[in-house]
């Protein structure tokens, strides 16, 4: 199981190439072999990469919905539309798709600044200032060790807090 780490801050060329931090690489020594697929986030404004691997589970679990029902097609189409097998070249450096570069906020043919992030078994792209002006709120769960069971819930960036204890 991939359990992907880290923060990398790259520069998109012209031709929409990324030099693929090394770090990560050394992290998918095992599975980079067989290529990365990437495609839209469909919750957020950037871009996935799969190990192939985890994405041919990505696929076995699509594979699983019917296609007979129309909400599970729409859910598909949408999924797995530009999806794109990538590889990288001798330098290290990987050639995102154009089509997809504008769901990131970045534009084909223009540099640009991007953070790329493992997170767990994939890893995410994004135009660094897309990034910075839209970070997710951040959960802060603390266990309250007078009372088993029971959970502290912080929102961080409003400052409400919650007390959550498991069914």
């Amino acid at each position: 199981m991939l359990n992907l780490l880290g923060e990398y801050h790259c520069r998109i060329d012209a031709k929409g190439r990324v030099s693929f931090p090394a770090k990560l690489r050394k992290q998918l020594d095992r599975v980079l072999h067989g290529g990365l697929v990437v495609n839209r986030d469909i919750f957020e404004g950037c871009l996935v990469l799969y190990p192939k691997p985890e994405w041919d589970k990505v696929n076995a679990e699509m594979g699983q919905l019917s296609r007979y029902d129309r909400q599970h097609q729409l859910f598909q189409r949408k999924f797995m539309k530009g999806a794109t097998l990538v590889e990288l070249d001798s330098s290290g450096r990987m050639l995102l798709p154009g089509a997809l570069l504008g769901h990131a906020g970045l534009e084909a043919g223009k540099p640009a600044d991007c953070v790329v992030t493992g997170l767990g078994e994939k890893i995410e792209v994004w135009a660094k200032d897309k990034m910075i002006d839209s970070p997710a709120p951040l959960y802060v769960v603390l266990v309250d060790h007078g009372s088993p069971g029971k959970f502290h819930l912080d929102e961080t960036d409003t400052g409400e807090e919650e007390f959550v204890t498991p069914d």
